[in-house]
Order: C-alpha cells, then structure tokens, then sequence
C-alpha cells in the first residue's frame, strides 16, 4: 500500500450487560445468551486510499511480489488501481460489534453485526502485469460502489464453523453501482437504485421468517448454504453521456431488472483453483470443470460455483425504470418435466491467460457434462468450436463457465402498473427459456475502441473474444440423420435440453424452439459505454456491443409444439427444422433511453443495430426428410435495425385493459444502412431447395417499417 490515510478507529470493550448487539433482530438475538462484546468504530473525513492493490498467482513459490518467473505463461499480478474509501456527504462512517456468548444449550456462539452510512468504494483501474503483456497502464475502467447498508452474521463456534446449519446471516444494501471507460466527464453506465438483500430463512411454506444456515470454510474453501433462502436484487440500468465524476443524478433510465424470493437449497462455494491446463476429460470431475469438488493440478485462479432450486414465491422481474415504471414479473416457477439436479447451476472459473496457452475450445456434441478435445469432439459426430487465445505477446482475464444449467420456467405474468394504484394483471402464460448445458470461454482484454476508427485502441476499455454453447447434446445431429430410428432418439433428455417456447399453463402446453442449440463467437468484440462515434453520428449513446471482426449467432433447433410433462420426439408435434446461421464481420448493437410516450407514459428501451453479413445461412428443414430443406445460403450484404423501441404498456393504459409488449423499428437493407456513415453492401443470397439452387437474389437497398404489439388475454 502505497498511499494511507488513516482513519480514527474507535475501540469499546463492553461488558455483558450492555451487548453491542442491538441493531440485530429480536429471533437472533433469542439464540445467543450472556457474552462480552467488542463495537468497532470506523470514521474517518478524508477516507482510505492506496495507489495499488496487487494480486499475485502462480509465482511458483517465489513470495516476493515480482511480476516475472514463476510459472511459464500462468504467473500474474493482478492489479486493482487507485482505490479509495470515504463517506458521501460527510465522513466515512463504519460501526462493527463482535460478540462472543453461548445458546440456550450452551453451544459456543460468535456473533458479529455491522452497519454503515453512505460510502463510496472506487476502483481506478483494473488490470494485469504479466511476463507477457505488462498492461499496468491500461485497464477495463473505472468503478464506484456507492452504498449504505447492514450485515450480521451469528454462527455456532466461530464464523467459519462448516460443521452444520448453525449459521443466522442477514445482509441488506442499497445504492448505486457506477462504470466508466475514461477519466471523470466520460460516459457512465449504471445500476441505479441497486438493492442487494439476503437471508437465511425456513422458506416460502413457513412465512419466510429468520432461520439458520451454513458459512463456514471446509477444505474445499469458503461454503455458504441454506435449507432455504431468501433473496431480493433489483436495479435500474441507467446512462448519462455527460456526467460529473461517478454522477447519481439526471440519469437516463434504461430498464428495470429485479430478482425476488425463495431460493430452495441454495449453495455459493469459492475456493482458490482455476484452469487446469492442458487437461481435457469427458466427466464432472474434469480439471477445466468445477462441480463443488478439488481435483487434480489447477492454476492459482479462483472458481466460484452457485445453484438452488426456486421456492414457490420466487419472482424475475423485468420492465421499465422511467415513466410509469411497468415491469412484468414471471412467477410460479416449476421445474421442466422431471429434470434431476438442481434448477439452477453456474460453476465459473476466473483465470489470467496468456502467451496462447490455456483452453482450446468446446464442443457442441454428444458430451453431457465435462469437455472434450478437439479430436474426441469430431469423432463423436459433435463440432469443433476453437478458441483465439491471448497471443505471445497478450494477456487476458479468463472467464470459464462449464456445464450451467436452468431447467425451470415460469407459470405465471403479472404486469404491474406503479402509477395505476399498483395495479396487478395476472396472465396464465409462461416463458420456457431454458439451457440445458452452458459453456463459455470469455477472454476480457484491457482496451478500449477509438473513435472513429476501423482499428485503433484506447488504454481503457473492454476487448472481448467470446465462444459460448447453449446445446441440446447430440439432439441436433440426431434429428438431421437419414435413420428414422436415429431420428426418433434426438428428443432423449429432454428434460435436461435448451428450450425456447411460449407456454399456456392452463393447458400445460407449449410452442416454440424446442431441443436446440445455441452457438456464439465473437473476436475483438468491444463493449463501450460512449455518448457516439464519429464513424456512426446518426447512433445514439448507451451501450455499444461493436466488432470489426467477427461476430456469429448460430441458432438450430425443431420448431413445434407439446405438452410441457412430456416434450420427447415422438410426442411433440413437429413442424419443421430451423437452421440459421448469422456470421457478420461487422456488428454493432447499441441499446439507448428513449423519452416517456405522454399518452400512455411508457418509458421505451431504444435500440439499434448492423450487421454486416458473410457467408450465412437459413435453412428450413422437413421434420421427416431432413435432407428436403428450402434454404437461403452464402448470405451477404448489410441489414440495420434503426429506430428501435421496445415499450411495456399495462393494461390501465391500453383501449381493450389488455397489457402488451410493443416493438417498432425501421429495417434498413444494403445501401439504405449507414447510420450517417458510409452507405454498406447490398443484400446478396442463394436460394434453392434440397440440392437445386434456384439462383441468386438481390436487394440493391431498401427500408421496411414494422410494428408488432404483442397481447395476451
């Protein structure tokens, strides 16, 4: 620590008549009798600073800090930059109370509260110094937590005791989370009017009231697990193109996003272990997976692996944050048929890579669980995705994520009107999103994009290269062979398959995209929080997903319908197979606030989009001959999705009370999409049939209008 401001730390032994445990609840403090107490008091005007935060891994033993040796291509110092605490609107103000005592059994308790008024945690920078790459001045950008809240934590023989379900944890905080790419004035991005809340409870059965869980650190790490759960995240994604330094004021709001509820047997695990290099095994227990188990020889990063089940009042809410505030909110959760495990599961690996060594790729193929090689891949009928890894001379922070799953859907929308009384219109529809087997090899690098420009970087920003796959394993290949017999297997495990369908709970029936795959990449993908470019004036600011290079979006699936308790091959109704593969070599997709419609005062998420197209394709298959497919290939040109909108209106406001999800946008083709740049490349394809091509067609320029307002009754 290079820099310390010394705060005034106040330090109050007590006796045991005067606990300092009063800002806990009344059930908590029933369960800890007679016990001597410590309060901790952190104040300070000016705050806690230090110039750098240094992070050292896989140094091979070396233990003096230095960011050369250790081991080759995994040794790094990750850097956390001109970090600060202080208060906001007067001091920074922490208050601590550590008490000791024993329950009603005379089991040993440790307990420890803590509270504190608005503070702002800031990070400068966020970076690497590596043997390959040196990136200590450069960074992904800057961040402020600026939050007031309250912990307590009381356990049975320490904090950390892993033995049982001794543990009573209650935690709340609000504020805002604020992002910026550039020095104080630049473009902000942020999760306004941020709630983070958890708790131990007995669940949605017994009122949600206080109960006891599990934290405590085994020989795996740091274990955090409840019989039940309860939850509630919520925050506004905002933007301002120009801000003061880390700015909560005159924001424009984006949408509204909200997690509520019960989560039923819940468990958060993170313990140090992070790639296992040049290990690729077919199972749970490989060393590039993390399952909530140590095995074999990991680099020094860290995994961190979450999953639960959903209590019968958990709620995902999504919606407006400006104007009336409409949000709808998907409810009644259920699992998807009889689907083993967990609803939810997310194993994540955090990682620094470089000098081209670390994962080689994945597999969309026959592999449940695990990776697989290349060579295993091919031979198992599955394809090869590989992965561009940090060169020579580059570094990168690696996010893995292996085997994630969400196998639940809701049941129940409410769409709710704040400005009509709280007005709540119940819908018996649900969404079936769900992913059977999610992986991803995120590679983040420390650049930000130019202005302006095709090819110049900035020293601050966000390069991403991307390979995600949400699959359905071997279903795809299988619905495509010329066997009946083969193609009557594709819908095995469907229960544990990626599912994209509309579902009338009243008939427990759904339609949509059913056993597909979903299969991303994307190269030098920059994610910019900008106020435009100059390359792009008629584009607004906000959020901006930009690449010169390479971005591919392939979507396959069967298309059909069925009864939700039972979506096997043989019992859906099938109609046809959808094949669409998108490769750009440039997109752009800009998300932007839009002001309040006065007549119904929705609060529209603009957006806007271009993709320039090369070699793509969509095909439409038959369900019985799917060699009979009506196609569109060798796709090329540009489309841009201009004028966007995206509005939530409740029933209050709309002529028939019905609720509805309006979408508008121009669709511009060739050389009508510019957005004041230069004029892009007509719309070019092949069409044809089967093994016939019909010939080429063409779309010199053109723009289409559409509106689409969607209702359910």
């Amino acid at each position: 620590m290079k820099r310390h401001l010394a705060p005034m730390l106040v330090i109050t032994c007590l006796p045991a008549t005067s606990l300092a445990l009063q800002a806990m609840t009344d059930d908590a403090l029933s369960t800890v009798t007679g016990a001597d107490g410590v309060s901790v008091g952190l104040n300070s005007d000016t705050g806690i600073s230090a110039a750098s935060l240094q992070w050292v891994t896989d140094d091979n033993g070396l233990n003096d800090g230095s960011c050369s040796g250790g081991i080759a291509n995994q040794h790094a110092c990750t850097q956390l930059q001109d970090v600060s605490l202080e208060g906001v609107g007067g001091a920074l103000n922490q208050q601590w109370d550590l008490d000791v005592g024993s329950d009603d059994s005379g089991n040993p308790m440790l307990a420890v509260t803590g509270n504190w008024s608005p503070q702002k945690f800031e990070i400068g920078g966020l970076t690497f110094n590596t043997a390959a790459d040196n990136a200590s001045a450069r960074s992904l950008g800057s961040l402020a937590l600026i939050s007031s809240g309250q912990f307590s934590l009381i356990n049975r023989g320490g904090f950390f005791n892993a033995g049982g379900d001794y543990a009573t944890l209650d935690m709340s905080a609000n504020g805002d989370l604020i992002y910026r790419q550039g020095a104080a004035g630049s473009a902000e991005l942020s999760l306004a009017n941020l709630l983070l809340a958890a708790r131990f409870t007995n669940g949605a059965a017994g009122g949600q009231a206080l109960s006891t869980g599990r934290v405590g650190i085994d020989a795996q790490g740091l274990l955090v697990s409840a019989p039940f759960a309860d939850v509630d995240i919520g925050f506004d994604l905002a933007f301002k193109a120009n801000p003061a330094d880390f700015d909560q004021t005159g924001r424009n709001n984006l949408l509204r996003f909200g997690w509520q509820g019960g989560l039923v047997n819940p468990v958060w695990r993170l313990q140090a272990g992070g790639f296992g290099y040049g290990i690729y095994m077919n199972g749970a227990d490989s060393y590039q997976d993390f399952d909530g188990s140590q095995s074999g020889q990991r680099s020094q990063g860290i995994s961190l692996y979450t999953e639960w089940d959903f209590d019968s009042d958990f709620s995902l809410s999504l919606g407006e944050a400006g104007g009336n505030g409409t949000i709808a909110r998907f409810s009644n959760w259920q699992r998807l048929g009889a689907a083993p495990g967990p609803m939810f599961r997310l194993p994540i690996i955090f990682d620094v890579f470089q000098g081209g060594v670390g994962p080689a790729g994945l597999c969309a193929g026959s592999a449940t669980s695990g990776v697989v090689d290349q060579t295993a891949c091919t031979a198992a009928g599955g394809e090869w995705y590989g992965n561009t890894l940090p060169g020579a001379n580059e570094a990168a922070f690696g996010v893995l994520m292996r085997d994630g799953r969400l196998l639940a859907y809701n049941t129940l929308v409410e769409v709710e009107d704040p400005l009509a009384g709280g007005t709540v219109t119940p819908v018996d529809w649900g969404a079936a999103f769900t992913f059977g087997k999610l992986d991803a090899d995120i590679f983040l690098y420390p650049y930000g994009r130019a202005d302006g420009t095709t090819v110049a970087t900035t020293d601050t920003g966000i390069r991403a290269d991307i390979n995600l796959i949400a699959q359905s394993p071997d279903a795809w290949r299988r619905a495509n062979s010329s066997s009946a017999a083969v193609r009557a297997t594709s819908g095995n495990g469907w229960q544990t398959n990626t599912h994209f369908m509309m579902v009338d709970s009243a008939a427990n029936a759904g339609v949509g995209f059913i056993n597909g795959d979903i299969i991303y990449q994307a190269r030098d993908l920059f994610i910019r929080v900008t106020d435009g470019d100059t390359r792009y004036p008629d584009l607004p600011g906000g959020l901006w997903l930009q690449t010169d290079n390479k971005a591919q979006y392939h979507f396959r699936s069967i298309f059909g319908g069925g009864y939700m308790d039972n979506l096997s091959y043989d019992a859906l109704t099938k109609v046809s197979l959808i094949d669409v593969n998108l490769n750009t070599s440039q997109f752009l997709f800009v998300l932007n606030p839009l002001p309040v419609d006065s007549s119904t005062g929705a609060a529209p998420i603009g957006f806007n989009g271009l993709l320039d197209l090369d070699n793509s394709y969509i095909t439409v298959g038959e369900i019985s001959s799917p060699q009979s497919q009506f196609y569109v290939k060798d796709i090329s040109g540009r489309v841009a999705w201009r004028n966007g909108s995206l509005s939530m209106v409740s029933g209050q406001n709309t002529s028939d009370g019905l609720p509805q999800l309006a979408i508008s946008n121009d669709l511009d083709i060739g050389t009508s999409a510019h957005f004041g740049g230069t004029p892009g490349a007509p719309l070019v394809g092949t069409l044809g049939f089967g093994s016939e091509d019909f010939g080429r067609m063409a779309i010199p320029a053109g723009t289409w209008h559409s509106d689409v307002i969607l209702k359910i009754p």
